[in-house]
């Protein structure tokens, strides 16, 4: 068998793997296993609006639902017209104003941000990610370094109001969890009064309070009676309702056979207490009092839910309860975004061979210009990207210019040329920072490895080919890279991969059959076209003089007969005939 024919086969072979598991996964129910079993699952959307504070352009800081007990959160997306996301670890994603040319300051005062996710509450089976965060979080309190104990400016525990309400309330009761469910069961006989979230516990003591007021009183009784305890910030889910920010309480109640412990739920609200029994639609965002999005501007938070499709797991067929293992959005959300990323990287690497096997345009390699367009997926930070890439590499070869003078070793001169060019990304940094433009979001996804070694291409391909060659290949780079930053800019491509994965086969089958591809490009084609002649098929093919053309097996089959002559010494020709068809 052929190369060509075994790379065609088993192309074939993977589009039939990749198709037949996309069918069973569909036919079977697979479609719809989107994390664990739980009780209920929603499709959340956050949309933050304010106006920047151009002066002071801190960053604005939306807060993202913890990963841990037993709520699983998954398929994450962001979308801003004035911010840029900063990447980081961590729950808390941060947006700065986006990168503008001179005098477009005016045009991004005011910004929108919108964060949808999806998660699964009274998940029935938590994934070994979501334990181990949950022991993170939920671990017995240290009051001398986490501050459960401690009063607060607006949890005023040491405050004797405070203190001479817990010791009443309390008088008669000697267990804690006793004197939580009295703490809470008093609150709840306060008037309900609207003042803004920003309520103080004593404020609530006086004149009542919203659940922020109420809540925080309840963690200042506990606290004045030494039970560590804290305030949780989350959502309310409701089906036919908006969602709603709400506050609660959590007190830490030791086992009496024991120093365990867990953390019990309060609500003194609507009156909810304990474990058992709590809500179902409560989403926990925040294990503290802190607005849900913070920053300039004073951001105003708008909420939409709506209830997806409940999963029930105790008559779940098999073939179901494997897709569910199976399933990508299973993955804590830090692994399901790097999932997301790697996944598109072999659909950027089948553009880049588009462009240099099919068109014909040169590349610094092929992982460079598939780095970049997934990078810079995000269009309207396209031009500063591309733009701050392409000048650093002239830049560095300008450097690497005046490094070969000194005809230094490799390690040394790359290590040389990694910090200048650090040096030269700070300089634009401060430069730009001083001008009002911020492109930290940016400069902070170029990989400096690849950075340096694009510059040492660089230097290569115009020792080589010329100065000009280089350039074009650059150019070629960055070209491939927009290409693949357009191709993979729309959502639903990373989402339908993330969904189903088997369409990396169809990936592979279709880079088998460009690596057999062996015609002119395109760029060929454009350049040669002056030389290229296109002859019909039933044009006669005349031999060459001194070829003989003759039929063969009584068959419309031209050959032609070629001999060359040689001499010998006596001086005697020798024919050695040799029988090609036309065509060849």
């Amino acid at each position: 068998m052929s190369r060509t024919r075994l790379a065609v086969v088993t192309s074939v072979g993977l589009v039939a793997l990749s198709a037949a598991v996309f069918i069973t996964r569909r036919a079977t129910g697979g479609a719809d296993v989107e994390g664990p079993p739980g009780t209920s699952s929603w499709e959340v959307s956050l949309t933050a609006r304010g106006r920047l504070d151009l002066e002071k352009a801190g960053p604005v800081v939306i807060s993202t639902p913890l990963e841990f007990r037993r709520q699983h959160i998954f398929d994450e997306a962001w979308k801003s017209d004035g911010l840029a996301r900063r990447e980081g670890r961590g729950r808390d994603a941060k947006w700065k104003r986006r990168p503008g040319p001179p005098g477009a300051e005016k045009n991004q005062e005011m910004y929108a941000l919108t964060y949808t996710f999806r998660c699964v509450l009274g998940t029935h089976h938590p994934t070994p990610a979501m334990r181990e965060r949950t022991k993170e979080l939920d671990h017995p309190p240290t009051p001398q370094t986490d501050g459960t104990l401690a009063s607060a400016p607006r949890i005023e525990s040491n405050d004797r109001e405070i203190q001479d309400l817990a010791r009443d309330l309390s008088a008669d009761l000697a267990a804690a969890p006793d004197q939580v469910r009295a703490f809470n069961d008093h609150i709840l006989t306060l008037p309900v009064r609207d003042t803004d979230e920003a309520g103080g516990a004593l404020d609530c003591l006086r004149s009542g309070g919203d659940a922020a007021g109420r809540s925080r009183l309840l963690v200042a009784l506990c606290r004045s009676r030494e039970i560590p305890a804290r305030v949780v910030t989350g959502l309310v889910l409701n089906p036919n309702a908006p969602p709603t920010v709400h506050y609660w309480a959590e007190a830490f109640l030791r086992s009496p056979d024991g120093p365990e412990g867990h953390w019990v739920p309060a609500c003194p609200t609507y009156g909810h207490f304990g474990v058992h029994g709590w809500p179902a639609n409560y989403l926990v965002v925040r294990l503290d009092d802190e607005p849900l999005v913070r920053g300039p501007g004073d951001p105003r938070l708008s909420l939409f839910a709506r209830p997806l499709v409940d999963r029930p797991a105790a008559d779940e067929p098999r073939i179901k309860t494997f897709w569910r293992i199976v399933s990508l959005a299973s993955l804590p959300p830090p692994e399901q975004h790097l999932t997301r990323f790697l996944l598109l990287l072999p659909v950027a690497t089948v553009v880049v061979s588009l462009f240099r096997v099919v068109i014909g345009v040169r590349t610094y390699g092929v992982f460079s210009p598939a780095l970049l367009g997934l990078i810079f997926r995000d269009l309207k930070g396209l031009p500063w990207g591309l733009g701050i890439f392409a000048g650093t590499v002239v830049v560095g070869w300008l450097f690497r210019k005046v490094l070969d003078r000194y005809n230094l070793l490799l390690i040394p001169r790359a290590a040389v040329m990694l910090t200048l060019i650090i040096l030269f990304l700070i300089v634009v940094v401060v430069a730009t920072a001083r001008a009002g433009v911020h492109i930290t979001g940016y400069v902070a996804l170029f990989p400096l490895i690849i950075l340096t070694h694009m510059v040492e291409r660089f230097w290569t391909v115009e020792a080589e080919d010329g100065t000009r060659a280089s350039f074009k290949t650059l150019f070629g780079t960055l070209l491939v890279a927009v290409a693949v930053a357009v191709a993979l800019s729309p959502d639903a491509i990373g989402r339908w991969l993330f969904r189903y994965p088997e369409t990396l086969g169809v990936v592979i089958a279709v880079l088998l059959l460009l690596g057999r591809y062996t015609g002119y490009r395109l760029t060929e084609l454009y350049r040669f076209q002056d030389v290229i002649e296109f002859k019909a098929e039933s044009e006669p093919v005349k031999p060459p003089a001194g070829e003989k053309q003759v039929e063969a097996g009584g068959k419309n089959e031209a050959l032609v007969e070629k001999v060359s002559v040689t001499g010998e010494p006596n001086g005697k020709p020798v024919g050695t005939p040799v029988a090609t068809p036309t065509g060849a």
